[in-house]
């Protein structure tokens, strides 16, 4: 596919020499996300839901875009889609020094052409949350339906002195932090298959406490196995200090300026003692040595605890969207149900839930966060 000088192609996903050139890519590439890296391709892919289709935008021979690309064969009609599974990041990624512009329209398009061709009834691409390219992606893909959506983000450069002290922190974060740190719990970065396995297990059952779905185990042993080789993942785990028993856990991921929580559990009996502030503000004081900016909690209920944990920290709500373009049959999606959508698509988005039920509209869709959850809890059992 060409438009211009530019031309569009289909990376190959798992050969040496195109991860090779992908890695190089990325980190010239100041606004790309771990999202986008070959080794999250391979947590994601190894799950056996989602075929990896990223598409590479060439001047000439160099690289100049990236947009990754998922796509799962669903009942109601397959999707493509620029983020899969945990982690919702994952948009167009462009060098500094390219026509931003015509980068995206060439990625954009193409995307669209792939997923008509590949059979697809929906299109969708996630904007940036760091570096703002909304616009340009409203401007190109020209969306059927757009969710506007936040996740909570800290800049750990401005929050956290040299020394990893907060410079700001409310009464309440200093508070929680002292507890966190009177050496009941010390962190383990230790990165192996015994302390996760021990985890996961936490994790399960935290999961089966809170009656929510745990995320799969296979997960996690990917990224044990792809991201930390590969200097783009890290478990962190908190133990009692007198007994070593382990207590709770969480995945992180990062890329370049931004380190994500993908996701954290720990044991209820043990909240006490805030190993759920020990083990980010360890994450935090690591990420800040190594120079990277944001800390992206990512997203949470509105109105929830979590949320305002996350807010605590001196975090942001940071806009993106999600904005899909209708490529094929979309009618068997909106005439099903929340229930069924969200069974059927487990762990990828697809449409905004307020919109299943609705027919098709002839304009541009417009939802918020907001209304999206209002629609998924009131179809909750």
């Amino acid at each position: 596919m060409r438009r211009g000088s530019l031309h569009v192609e289909v990376l190959a996903a798992g050969d040496p020499v195109a991860d090779a050139e992908l890695d190089r890519f990325l980190e010239q590439c100041p606004a790309s996300v771990a999202q986008q890296t070959p080794g999250w391709r391979n947590v994601i892919t190894s799950l056996g839901a989602d075929q990896a289709m990223f598409l590479g935008c060439r001047q000439g021979e160099q690289l100049v875009g990236v947009l990754p690309g998922y796509r799962f064969e669903g009942p109601l009609g397959a999707i493509l889609s620029s983020c899969a599974q945990a982690g919702p990041l994952g948009g167009v990624a462009c060098l500094p020094e390219a026509d931003r512009e015509a980068v995206y329209e060439a990625l954009l398009e193409a995307f669209l052409q792939i997923s008509a061709a590949s059979g697809c009834v929906a299109a969708t691409v996630i904007s940036n949350p760091f570096w703002t390219d909304l616009d340009l992606c409203r401007r190109f893909l020209q969306p059927d339906y757009v969710l506007e959506n936040v996740c909570q983000v800290l800049d750990i450069q401005q929050a956290l002195d040299a020394e990893g002290n907060f410079v700001n922190a409310s009464p309440k974060l200093r508070y929680n932090l002292r507890r966190s740190q009177r050496q009941v719990l010390h962190v383990d970065d230790r990165q192996t298959a015994d302390t996760l396995a021990a985890w996961y297990a936490i994790h399960r059952a935290r999961h089966r406490e809170l009656g929510i779905e745990q995320l799969p185990e296979a997960m996690f042993w990917r990224a044990l196995e792809e991201l930390i080789p590969r200097d783009k993942g890290r478990f962190l785990f908190a133990r009692h200090s007198e007994t070593g028993e382990l207590v709770s856990g969480a995945l992180f991921i990062y890329h370049g300026q931004v380190m994500d929580m993908v996701i954290a559990s720990g044991r209820s009996d043990y909240a006490r003692f805030r190993p759920n502030y020990l083990i980010p503000l360890h994450a935090m004081r690591w990420a800040r040595q190594r120079g990277i900016r944001y800390f992206n909690w990512q997203g949470s209920p509105p109105d929830s605890g979590v949320h305002r944990y996350k807010l605590g920290w001196g975090s942001r709500d940071v806009t993106y969207g999600y904005l899909t373009r209708v490529t094929g049959k979309v009618e068997p999606l909106l005439c099903s149900t929340v229930e069924r959508v969200r069974s059927a698509y487990r762990w990828h988005y697809v449409l905004p839930f307020d919109q299943i039920g609705h027919a098709r509209s002839d304009r541009p869709v417009r939802s918020t966060r907001v209304d999206a959850w209002r629609k998924q809890e009131s179809a909750s059992p």
